[in-house]
Formats: C-alpha cells, structure tokens, sequence
C-alpha cells in the first residue's frame, strides 16, 4: 500500500494505464488523472472522498480529477482492472468530468435491472476487457485504438450515469474541505519520519480535533495512527530490501520509537516479522 499525492509516470509518450490486479490494496491518495475501477471477480472494499462501499464483480467506480480515495483488499478475494489516464488525453487538461458531477461515482449494475446503468456496466466491461487486451499484446495502432476505445467509454459514462450541472458554491465548499485533506496527506507523507499527533495534523487541516478525527477516517478508512504506520511500514519495507541497516536503525528512521513498537505494526500490515525479509 502506498498513499500520499500519487504522480503517474506511464513510461511512454501514451499517457494511460490498464493492469489486472488481484486483492488490491492501497492507501488514500490522490492525482489529477482518472482512475476508472472495474471488478472483474470477487469484492472489494472502495474509499472515494467521504464514502466507501463495497463493490461486487460486473461493479464499476469513477475517481475523478482530485477524489480522494483508497483500495482494501484485506480479508478478501478480488480481480479487478483498473484504467488510469490523463485526462488531456480526452480533451479535459483541467481534470474530467468537466462541467458535470456525478451523483455516484459507483455504476451498480445491479440496482437497475434491464435499466441504464445494467446496459453501462455491460458495455464498460465489454471496453475495458478490450483495453487491457491491447494494453497487453499492444498490436501494431494499439495506442490509437486505445484512445479510440477510452473516448467511447467516457461518452458512456457521460451519457448513461446520472450525473447534474455543477453547483459552483456547492463545488467550492466541497472542494475546500477536500482540498484541506489532501494538503494533510501530502503533511503526513513528508512528516511521516517523526511522531505526529492528531491535535498537529487537526491544526493543518484548520478543524477541531473531533472533526478532523471523524473526516480523516471517513476519507482515508483508517485512524491516523494507521496510516501513519502504514506508510512508515511501506518505507521500512524498502529498506530492508535495498540496504543492511540494522533493524533498529530502520525501525528509528522510519519514525518508530524501538524496534519492539516496530515488529509489532509490521506484522499487523504484512502478516509477518520484518526479519523475514532477508
């Protein structure tokens, strides 16, 4: 899992990406891309902004320009494909969608059955299995046609999930608050290294330590405490691969106290002694 204000690097001039991953997880973070989730098989558990659900195969979610929102695989069995892509790839270089808001950015093709959303869900699987095949083998125009591909299934999104003229002032109290968490991510990613409390990370967000404790969760699925352990987890976790640092000195550069504080959330995120590794 890793978290933070997440900056896409596709590797090519083609800026998309389409992968299978199988029980996913990853911490809350951010970027100005799209990020498009279909569940292939199985379930898991989605973060957007202040929501969570969990969704089920055939089930697709839309993380648009500047949602928060984190995966949790844990305890659970699940294929999905993800689509990622700049959105001035669509024509959108200010973030997508652009002048709509989705009501819900999960499509369900359960809840309308033989409706709207059934057909979407549908023919959004149909695209995405497309995409990830010619992201894949990559034939010769694989990339046009992946753009060719893109565009239909966001005109899909547009025209079949309900979504409403932006409320500017709605837009913006929104915004503010979510801009407020993801500048607090961005904190706890660059401060991680140091004890952090929840009264510093409350006056960051400008909020009460009551509404601070009770938005972090709902944005991010965990207390700070966690995710403050996780990410130290995932640097620790580096470490250990790529240098001979003792495990005390990884345990006090990654901001645990001791090496006993240190085992301990190791083995709560990774199922296993951080010893093992080597």
């Amino acid at each position: 899992m890793k978290a933070y204000h997440e900056k896409r690097h596709y590797g090519s001039d083609l800026p998309i990406s389409v992968m299978q991953l199988h029980n996913f997880s990853f911490l809350a973070h951010w970027h100005n891309d799209v990020e498009l989730i279909y569940v292939r098989e199985g379930e898991i558990r989605v973060g957007i902004n202040s929501e969570n659900w969990l969704l089920r195969a055939g089930d697709l979610a839309v993380c648009s320009s500047g949602d928060i929102h984190y995966y949790d695989g844990r305890d659970l069995e699940s294929e999905i494909i993800l689509v990622i892509f700049n959105p001035r790839l669509i024509g959108s270089p200010s973030g997508w969608p652009g002048d709509v808001h989705l009501v819900s950015p999960v499509i369900t093709s359960a809840e309308e059955l033989g409706g709207s959303r059934e057909m979407l869900s549908a023919q959004a699987a149909l695209l995405i299995e497309r995409m990830l095949t010619e992201m894949i083998e990559k034939p010769e125009y694989y990339d046009t046609l992946l753009v060719g591909l893109l565009y239909e299934l966001s005109g899909l999104i547009l025209r079949y999930a309900p979504n409403e003229p932006l409320d500017l002032r709605k837009d913006r109290r929104l915004g503010s608050g979510r801009q407020a968490m993801r500048e607090v991510l961005d904190y706890l990613e660059a401060q991680c290294f140091r004890t952090i409390t929840l009264e510093e990370a409350a006056r960051q967000a400008h909020m009460s330590v009551y509404h601070f404790s009770r938005t972090f969760k709902s944005t991010t699925g965990m207390s700070l405490t966690a995710y403050l352990n996780s990410i130290r987890i995932d640097k620790a976790e580096e470490l250990i691969r790529t240098t001979e640092l003792t495990m005390l000195d990884i345990a006090l550069e990654c901001g645990f106290t001791n090496v006993r504080t240190f085992n301990r959330a190791f083995r709560q995120f990774r199922g296993r002694a951080p010893s093992s590794l080597r």
